[in-house]
């Protein structure tokens, strides 16, 4: 009996070293196959943006939650402080530019900055609304007949929505409706708090902070009042997309996988993920208005840009009178790079993923 149970313990000593053998030659060749080799050095990419906005959401949430490292891609990201009439020319700033179509094709001078094409949408209506001083009737664009409404500057894109909007309901820009469209934009908060005109239009998060101030009240959320647009895209010259676009097709996966993160997760898990671009709004104030743009529609699952988005847009700059390059889809988009990400990219939610067992562990020699 005694010796029966050496023999039993001289069996389990083997054994245990058996397994402790196999464990330390598996990771011994791991290390070798994975370690002893150089690693691949990642491909870089620099993304300019004229300034931080909600609508660029999907790429912070890709840079903040890895996406674009797992495409080995480091991205850089910075906000020009050049003037709008130079942000176009990436010479020396960055490698793509985020923004929208107005600005950067369809009302830019002839023959200055670069000639840039879209290859990835971030959103897919104007982020402004229109504020009212009133809040005790429901609005009704019959309200905004011979009024004033602070706007912003004939060529931008806020504006052409604006004029759009109106034009579709049938009141007559500068006849039924005066927009005061010289007026600095730092300085239309205060006018209207002043008693100046009987509409603002602002973008978040400013009219977010009128309402809860008590200056104004949302009447009508702009991005509903006209079809979807390619509001803000990310762009770069033909001839970059050609030299790179493995770097190009890595940047628009990221951006794709951010585009699902964000459909699946609530706005409070946004704002954790998202608050370091936005310090100076506190957590209560950033999920509203997340909340706010994604039951608005604000996002899409893929960053295709819809043919039928773009001819909307070219035919509101052209009915407002802004319309100086009239640019073809074809010339002015390129879905290669966006179609492959939406066929190709998955978002697994972590609580979705499943643990893997020990032979598929043995088989990738991830033994984490």
């Amino acid at each position: 009996m005694f010796f029966l149970r050496i023999r039993w313990r001289l069996w389990l000593f083997i054994l245990l070293l058996l397994f402790a053998i196999v464990g330390l030659g598996t990771f011994g060749v791991k290390n070798f196959l994975f370690y002893s080799q150089e690693t691949e050095k990642p491909d870089r990419i620099k993304v300019v943006e004229g300034q931080l906005t909600f609508l660029a959401l999907p790429h912070y949430i890709a840079l903040t939650q890895g996406f674009y490292r797992e495409q080995n891609l480091e991205v850089e990201t910075a906000v020009t402080n050049t003037p709008p009439e130079e942000q176009l020319n990436l010479k020396g700033q960055g490698d793509v530019f985020l923004g929208n179509l107005c600005q950067t094709v369809f009302t830019r001078p002839l023959g200055t900055g670069a000639d840039l094409v879209a290859f990835g949408a971030l959103a897919q209506k104007e982020g402004a609304f229109l504020l009212s001083r009133k809040d005790d009737q429901k609005f009704s664009w019959e309200n905004v007949k011979k009024k004033i409404i602070l706007g912003d500057a004939p060529d931008t894109q806020s504006n052409i929505i604006l004029e759009e909007a109106l034009r579709q309901n049938n009141l007559a820009l500068q006849h039924h409706v005066i927009i005061v469209q010289n007026l600095p934009s730092n300085l239309k908060e205060g006018a209207f708090q002043a008693g100046v005109a009987h509409y603002l239009q602002m973008p978040q998060p400013f009219a977010y902070q009128i309402q809860e101030n008590q200056l104004g009240k949302i009447a009508i959320f702009l991005g509903d009042a006209v079809a979807p647009i390619p509001s803000l895209v990310i762009l770069a010259p033909e001839s970059y997309l050609k030299q790179h676009s493995k770097e190009c097709q890595k940047l628009v996966n990221g951006l794709c996988k951010g585009l699902l993160w964000l459909d699946y997760h609530k706005p409070e898990e946004a704002t954790r993920v998202v608050a370091s671009y936005f310090p100076e709004l506190d957590k209560k104030t950033l999920t509203a208005i997340i909340k706010q743009y994604k039951e608005l529609g604000m996002w899409g699952k893929n960053p295709l840009i819809a043919e039928e988005h773009y001819e909307h847009l070219k035919a509101y700059v052209s009915r407002a009178g802004e319309l100086t390059n009239p640019v073809k889809f074809s010339d002015g988009v390129n879905n290669k790079l966006a179609k492959k990400a939406a066929k190709t990219v998955k978002y697994i939610p972590p609580e979705q993923q499943k643990e893997k067992t020990w032979w598929e562990k043995v088989k990738s020699l991830d033994f984490k």
